[in-house]
């Protein structure tokens, strides 16, 4: 028996499939190993002998060779360990080799205000970087992919506050860093809230920026009861042009679509905007979504009583948020189409019939990212930045880098922290959960887990799949009653439901 193996029970809605494969509890049984790549819905039949196998008792050979195959069910423990260290290694090989994110914080004023907003009292008064810091900045970037052991290309984000304030001092820096960038062949990237990105589109352009970042919170109605400039003035009609005129230069645009209990209704009607604006179709667009989030966490530090410090911590979770974002995605394909979301990270292999990605990174912090800010610190995480407590350097006026804060951090991973070492969907969830959060929740430890509850992934999985399975189900079959002779291009016949069966 794999120890890889995980069974998820998934309620579909009655009439999706075959009553043969629903067991004693009206569920379907979802079979899915990490390291195999396979995910497959099986039969009771099926589940009965795979408990068998895992108690140790005779299987039939015929009933289990389909097990065999998939990779449920392995002969040679040894061999299989060796495949899971294999992916481990490999993507430990694989990040050292992978492009490294420097983020540039010129200031940290914004001129918005977000209710979320995570820096908080940070944006309204701040330090500025000067020219002699940004120089400091890039000429610390070979010194911290050393320490890092990474080869791979750096590249620029600007990051504030807000980056793009159109100001002069502002203007002065972001110029600066962008041709500090493109002189040194470093792409760059912007995480703007976009109401003046307009303006330096030609500047964006001048110095080969190809990709920016904005967020918005749903239809105008909604975004700009929230999204505001800080005398409530609204910021929609101002994103709204700076997203068309980004796009039509050229720039390919992300919009982040932020959902909150507050907001998550709103949605079916965000994405019909979105479509009679053309931005589903767009070729320079794309819409993902994200969660707003309260961060209570990042004021922890080791030396608060350990009651207090998980209490903070816990604070982070909205309970029912997600449950009430798949109701509402369920009942609207657009938003669907909007959207594409991907929380467990499965929806290519049920969709697309692509081989299951074992998730060994649940957050880029710490592995492949470095945060500038104007106080001269060094920061691993852009959602810690101002915080000294989260620190891990400086830059300017010397350079320091704290190995041994850093270090656990960096090469923390499923083996590393003895919870997950065990735990059978570790693979699932990147592997100890969030480790800013672990750290401040457990002391100051690393290698330690932030995880809720193991149940806590299961359901996540388990969701994802009551919303796609159907989905997946309904292309198969309506590519099973295409008429003869209408088989399409091969890349459309493997896009049709090709999530894979046993029987």
């Amino acid at each position: 028996m794999s120890p890889n193996t995980v069974t998820f029970s998934v309620e579909l809605p009655e009439g999706t499939l075959d009553p043969a494969y629903l067991g004693e509890s009206g569920k379907v049984s979802v079979l899915a190993n990490a390291v195999s790549g396979s995910m497959d819905i099986v039969t009771p039949a099926e589940v009965a002998a795979l408990e068998r196998v895992r108690a140790g008792e005779a299987v039939d050979r015929e009933l289990v060779a389909g097990l065999l195959e998939r990779g449920y069910v392995c002969t040679d423990l040894a061999e299989e360990e060796a495949r899971y260290r294999a992916i481990v290694d490999g993507y430990f090989q694989a990040i050292q080799e992978a492009p490294f994110q420097f983020m540039f914080i010129p200031s940290f004023v914004c001129n918005l205000a977000c209710p979320y907003c995570f820096e908080g009292e940070l944006t309204t008064r701040s330090p500025r970087m000067d020219e002699e810091m940004i120089e400091a900045a890039f000429d610390t970037i070979p010194e911290i992919q050393d320490r890092h052991q990474n080869s791979g290309p750096p590249y620029i984000t600007l990051f504030g506050g807000e980056p793009l304030l159109d100001t002069p001092y502002q203007r002065g820096a972001v110029e600066q860093i962008l041709r500090g960038s493109y002189d040194r062949g470093y792409p760059v990237t912007a995480i703007t809230n976009g109401v003046a990105l307009d303006a330096y589109v030609p500047m964006l352009l001048k110095y080969g920026c190809e990709e920016v970042q904005v967020s918005l919170d749903g239809t105008p109605r909604t975004h700009d009861t929230r999204r505001v400039f800080r005398n409530g003035r609204p910021t929609f009609e101002l994103i709204e042009r700076s997203i068309d005129v980004a796009a039509d230069a050229g720039i390919r645009v992300l919009i982040r679509v932020l959902i909150d209990e507050d907001s998550v209704d709103d949605m079916p009607r965000f994405a019909e905007f979105a479509q009679a604006k053309g931005w589903l179709d767009h070729p320079k667009i794309r819409l993902f979504n994200g969660f707003t989030k309260a961060t209570t966490f990042l004021y922890v530090t080791p030396d608060h009583p350990e009651e207090k410090r998980k209490r903070m911590v816990r604070g982070d979770v909205k309970a029912g948020l997600q449950e009430a974002f798949w109701r509402m995605v369920q009942q609207n394909p657009l938003v669907d189409r909007m959207l594409q979301p991907d929380l467990a990270r499965i929806r290519s292999a049920v969709l697309e019939g692509d081989r299951l990605r074992p998730n060994l990174q649940g957050c880029s912090a710490g592995t492949s990212v470095v945060a500038f800010d104007p106080n001269g610190k060094i920061y691993g995480c852009p959602e810690t930045v101002g915080r000294p407590q989260h620190a891990c350097g400086t830059f300017y006026p010397e350079f320091s880098y704290a190995a041994g804060y850093r270090d656990p951090w960096r090469h923390r991973h499923v083996d590393t922290v003895p919870m997950c070492r065990d735990c059978n969907v570790k693979l699932f969830c990147g592997g100890g959960g969030c480790p800013i959060k672990a750290w401040a929740a457990n002391g100051g430890d690393f290698n330690t887990c932030y995880c809720p509850k193991v149940s806590s992934i299961t359901t996540r999985v388990e969701t994802q799949l009551a919303y796609l399975l159907p989905m997946a189900l309904r292309r198969q079959q309506e590519h099973a009653n295409r008429p003869e002779g209408e088989e399409g291009t091969w890349e459309q016949m493997t896009r049709v439901g090709s999530f894979p069966w046993m029987s």
